[in-house]
């Protein structure tokens, strides 16, 4: 795993929308937390985040994300998010882009759930972009078809879809992140063609080669089933959506720990 984060980290501006937050996000994130004043925690280190509060902290596993993103005069712990090193009701705001694609459902998932709703004062508001499959799931074959046929603008886009894809076959929505460069692969094995026909740039598509060798597990659930892991001291009080592609499957969740 480590060595994924590694690659990641030191590929980040090679990324774009959906992967990476945009000015819409950022400004959802913004309304998100109205100028709440007080501590905050981001969990991550999104560097695109850095700005939403004057008095942030971020908390990631990997200290090669951290020395990669996130700037030395800024605060930072590396621990982890089902066992977070600060008291109880130690922050006003908890912030995070995409989280639970890296929690196994259901137990990681609840038991990261319940860690912010520990770490949150009451009153307090969670704001957490998540990433999500379709109710009704599209095969990786049907993605690729779309892809061929030139119906996808972005490949990043196009490779959040296929991976979506890939998780609505498991289960729990968990899959081993190195199966979508190989499913990529099998279907669509000519990628100058690829780019000729979608108008995609080569070192666009050379992004899913990050995926080669990982042990990364990626979840992707519908939404009906990840508020399911929602505890009952978290409501939920706004989704905020982007307009870019793919941005229903990237909705900002706004929650409050109740009292």
């Amino acid at each position: 795993m480590s060595a994924h984060w590694q690659t990641f980290a030191s590929r980040w501006n090679r990324l774009g929308p959906p992967m990476r937050p945009g000015p819409e996000d950022v400004a959802n994130f913004q309304r998100a937390l109205d100028d709440t004043p007080g501590a905050c925690l981001l969990l991550g280190v999104t560097p695109e985040l850095i700005n939403l509060s004057a008095n942030l902290i971020a908390l990631d596993n990997s200290a090669d994300m951290i020395h990669a993103l996130w700037p030395r005069h800024l605060g930072s712990i590396q621990g982890d998010w089902l066992d977070m090193p600060f008291d109880d009701a130690s922050f006003d705001n908890v912030i995070g882009d995409g989280c639970p694609v890296l929690l196994e459902f259901p137990l990681q998932l609840e038991r990261f759930f319940a860690e912010v709703s520990r770490v949150l004062k009451p009153g307090g508001r969670l704001a957490l972009r998540v990433f999500v499959c379709p109710e009704h799931a599209e095969g990786p074959e049907q993605v690729c078809a779309a892809a061929s046929a030139g119906n996808i603008r972005s490949f990043h886009a196009f490779k959040w879809r296929l991976s979506m894809a890939i998780a609505a076959t498991s289960c729990d929505f968990t899959f081993p992140v190195a199966e979508t460069l190989r499913i990529f692969d099998t279907l669509l094995p000519d990628r100058q063609q690829l780019a000729e026909t979608t108008g995609w740039r080569m070192e666009d598509i050379a992004t899913i080669d990050f995926y080669r060798g990982s042990t990364a597990r990626y979840s992707y659930l519908p939404l009906s089933r990840l508020r399911q892991a929602l505890p009952m001291q978290l409501s939920e009080i706004d989704a905020l959506y982007g307009s870019y592609e793919l941005a229903e499957r990237c909705p900002l969740l706004v929650l409050e720990r109740r009292a």
